[in-house]
């Protein structure tokens, strides 16, 4: 666990993300908020966001992904099937990975190196407005037309 100014931080994505946030005056919150989400199997699992920011009414629930691991990716889809439209989910993942987080897993998505953009874009965020459009990448494995003219 790595900490920064008061903040326990569980990885050193959300340790960059913290500290960008700390940098633009963004405030936010780890893991202070718990949800439940109901899995397949009429199961709950518990799900605590790493950092919570707040513009307003709307809530910025950020997670950062080390790894693609199946549950975690399912987790994500799933809150947000179950959740508030209030509620934006923004996913941080490594440049390698971030276009093969599947679409429905995310509001918003971020590689690595474009937290500092992440970070503007919720401080920018007008706390009594709409939640602006996130136009979302295509996912690096989505079959694309084949030239199949000879």
């Amino acid at each position: 666990m790595t900490a920064r100014v008061g903040h326990a931080c569980r990885s050193e994505l959300e340790t960059a993300v913290c500290t960008e946030m700390g940098r633009q005056g963004v405030e936010h919150e780890h893991r202070s908020l718990r949800f439940r989400v109901q899995d397949d199997r009429d199961g709950t699992s518990k799900y605590e966001p790493a950092i919570v920011a707040r513009r307003g009414s709307i809530l910025f629930v950020v997670e950062p992904l080390r790894s693609l691991q199946a549950a975690a990716v399912d987790r994500l889809s799933r809150f947000l099937e179950q959740h508030s439209p209030e509620i934006v989910l923004v996913v941080v993942t490594q440049d390698a990975t971030r276009d093969r987080v599947p679409q429905e897993a995310y509001d918003e998505i971020y590689a690595a190196t474009e937290i500092e953009k992440l970070t503007t874009r919720i401080r920018d965020q007008d706390p009594e407005g709409i939640v602006r459009p996130f136009l979302k990448p295509p996912p690096r494995d989505a079959k694309r037309p084949r030239d199949t003219t000879k």
